[in-house]
């Protein structure tokens, strides 16, 4: 349960609501105890939440580890019952969603690994000289500063769902692609 009441949809500026797309479309319980924040910060959280799901440059396969290591070391399980459902209609089979979430990384590809490592890593804020080089060296610093971001707001995520008690919706997200083509 809910350890804060959801703003009343109906009292929210028609503005913000069109932001999200309201009606028809329903917030998420993320997006909508959010709507408790003043309106300049809401519309600077709300422009990150959106560009993090649209405005990547990051492979969307990879991004999908990043996100779910993210949520396993949080322990968020709002966000795991979103992202096991996009990484699974990414393609993800439960085998690698496991071997995200165990961490056994020699299941993974190179690429998936030095995401996963470095995202454990900077979670912990302890990102190695080693594991800086290999993702320098494997996807160049945009990229590196783009996880780092995306990092970030889903840590941001999570600390949100851990002082609200947000519940996870009813349905998960199946995919970005919808929101990544508006």
């Amino acid at each position: 349960m809910a350890r804060l009441p959801y703003p009343d949809l109906e009292t929210i500026a028609p503005e913000r609501l069109a932001i999200l797309g309201y009606p028809p479309n329903r917030p998420l319980n993320i997006t909508h105890i959010a709507l408790h924040m003043p309106e300049k910060l809401w519309r600077g959280h709300i422009a990150l939440k959106q560009a993090m799901t649209r405005d990547t440059t990051m492979d969307h396969w990879l991004r999908e580890v990043l996100i779910l290591r993210v949520a396993h070391n949080a322990g968020c399980a709002y966000e795991l019952h979103h992202h096991d459902s996009i990484s699974a209609n990414l393609g993800f089979t439960p085998e690698k969603q496991e071997a995200i979430r165990t961490r056994d990384y020699d299941k993974l590809t190179d690429a998936e690994r030095s995401v996963a490592i470095f995202t454990d890593e900077t979670c912990k804020l302890s990102v190695s000289d080693k594991t800086l080089a290999d993702v320098r060296a494997m996807f160049g610093d945009a990229l590196v500063m783009e996880m780092a971001a995306i990092i970030a707001s889903y840590w941001g995520t999570a600390m949100m769902v851990a002082v609200t008690g947000v519940e996870p919706d009813a349905e998960p997200v199946k995919s970005w692609a919808k929101q990544e083509e508006d």
